[in-house]
């Protein structure tokens, strides 16, 4: 009994992870593309959908710092 109760406690704190993890993403792609963001898509803000969207329009002239984001969510 003692063993499932460890598994499931386990598997909370993993599951519990996982939010904090797409949090930091967001927020790391927030910061990378800021600029960005105001620059090509300030008409779309503030609908985080609708810059997105933008951005990937403007890949080609996104910085450096923000394409790697865009990368890092497409693997």
């Amino acid at each position: 009994m003692s063993k499932l109760i460890l598994i499931l406690a386990a598997f909370i704190g993993l599951a519990a992870l996982a939010p904090a993890d797409a949090l930091a993403a967001r927020d790391r792609q927030r910061s990378a593309c800021e600029r960005d963001s105001h620059k090509f898509c300030a008409a779309e803000e503030p609908n985080a959908i609708a810059v997105e969207k933008c951005l990937r329009e403007h890949i080609d002239e996104l910085s450096k710092a923000c394409k790697r984001q865009f990368r890092a969510r497409s693997r």
